[in-house]
């Protein structure tokens, strides 16, 4: 592992020259930080609480470059025709902007590249990228562990590219805005995007992360690390599709920081092949704060999934609520863990968390962990975890009534997946039933 982590820390030094930002002090410290970081704790390993239910053995046993050029096109039948609700999309290819597709924005509205803002507005991104340090985790013990956030360290400090949206004061965006990720990559390369995302107090707008890897044959790394930041009277929701292919190791993480009266949902959708971590770490830093977290994770064959979410209520009167449907076929295994954690200065928090999964094969495994960290007196939080498989009784109902066994499974399938899916915006639903749909096809 030593050996692992000084490649990388010698391929920071041979290749920093290329990455953007360099020039500029404050984003040179981060990425020093982060490549330090990783020189000292490497990659997670089982004994960290948080990576202990999985082995991330192709991670740990093979060096990736970070990715070139390459001898790929773009498959042009991954690019569907922009919804007439999409007001702004950013298409990458290989971590490389390729396109913006626009109406007339508003007045107030900024999207585009990171490298962009880094040449042109780079003090507007000062303060809104996180270093490694500010995603340690705070212990009950009130020791701060930082090895969790070794892959962020990574991100930080390999990062070329990623998106930058931009609300100002109380400007309502029109549509939603798409975050277009495609990845074909070269064998053992890798691939690091960083986002942010800053709504402005009183400002309103709705993003989705789609992220297509379409790497069959030849083993990568990619990560797509995203700052959020809510400004007080501000609403955002981000919602995340991942279609992972058999051979991509896939890390998402969103940091999110929601201020008062302010409101963040989300939705991620993972469907995968390979592996796949989805990471939520949302923080309610002030009075009437709010975060709804949605999940689905999709697995079959030999997919392996994670779903990670935290909360931390810090002051009172904040709320949350998370919920979590696993369904996993074939051989393929997933895990969820989710944590609130309430501070003493946190009365009158409202929280839930609840996550469910269904097995369709004998050989599917799920495990799931849910916490709760309650420092505070005057609260109400609640947690709870189920596992099962189809139920005989209703499988045999449908067939009563001359639904073929395979349309009555697929039927409970959908029904036990649609309770996440109904609560999407109509701007995204028909996307996200035609994920469950291909999910049958796999």
């Amino acid at each position: 592992m030593k050996n692992l982590q000084h490649k990388y820390y010698e391929s920071y030094n041979d290749n920093s020259h290329l990455l953007p930002g360099l020039d500029i002090s404050w984003l040179k410290k981060i990425r020093e930080e982060g490549i330090d970081h990783f020189k000292k704790y490497g990659f997670p390993d089982k004994s960290v609480e948080e990576w202990n239910n999985h082995s991330y053995k192709n991670l740990t046993d093979n060096y990736f470059k970070p990715h070139s050029d390459s001898k790929f096109e773009i498959n042009s039948n991954l690019i569907e025709k922009r919804d007439s609700k999409c007001s702004i999309r950013v298409i990458f290819f290989n971590g490389k902007i390729i396109n913006i597709e626009s109406d007339s924005l508003p007045e107030g509205v900024e999207v585009n590249s990171l490298t962009y803002f880094l040449k042109n507005n780079s003090d507007f991104l000062k303060d809104k990228i996180s270093s490694p340090k500010e995603y340690s985790e705070e212990r009950l013990s009130n020791i701060i562990d930082s090895r969790p956030q070794s892959i962020v360290a990574v991100n930080a400090a390999f990062h070329q590219e990623g998106a930058v949206i931009h609300i100002k004061k109380n400007v309502k965006m029109p549509g939603y805005i798409e975050l277009l990720h495609i990845g074909k990559y070269n064998k053992n390369t890798m691939q690091h995007m960083r986002s942010v995302v800053f709504l402005e107090e009183g400002s309103e707008c709705e993003v989705l992360e789609n992220i297509v890897n379409d790497t069959e044959n030849d083993l990568a790394f990619t990560s797509n690390v995203t700052d959020i930041n809510v400004s007080k009277g501000a609403s955002l929701s981000f919602h995340c599709f991942i279609k992972g292919s058999s051979n991509n190791i896939h890390i998402n993480n969103i940091n999110g920081e929601i201020n008062k009266d302010s409101q963040f949902n989300s939705t991620k959708i993972v469907k995968a092949l390979g592996q796949v971590r989805a990471e939520n770490r949302i923080n309610l830093l002030a009075e009437n704060s709010s975060t709804k977290i949605d999940m689905l994770l999709l697995g079959s064959k030999d997919a392996l999934l994670e779903g990670l979410t935290k909360v931390k209520h810090a002051k009172n009167n904040s709320t949350s609520n998370q919920n979590t449907r696993v369904i996993l076929n074939e051989n393929s295994k997933a895990s969820f863990q989710g944590k609130i954690r309430v501070n003493k200065e946190a009365d009158g928090t409202l929280a839930n968390m609840s996550c469910k999964s269904l097995l369709l094969s004998n050989k599917a495994r799920v495990n799931s962990k849910p916490e709760l960290e309650i420092l505070a007196d005057d609260v109400k939080c609640s947690h709870g975890v189920t596992v099962g498989n189809l139920s005989i009784e209703q499988l045999f109902y449908l067939r009563s009534r001359g639904i073929p066994e395979k349309e009555a499974r697929k039927l409970l399938v959908n029904s036990f997946g649609n309770i996440i899916l109904d609560d999407l915006n109509t701007n995204f639903i028909g996307r996200a039933k035609n994920i469950m749909s291909d999910y049958f096809n796999d």
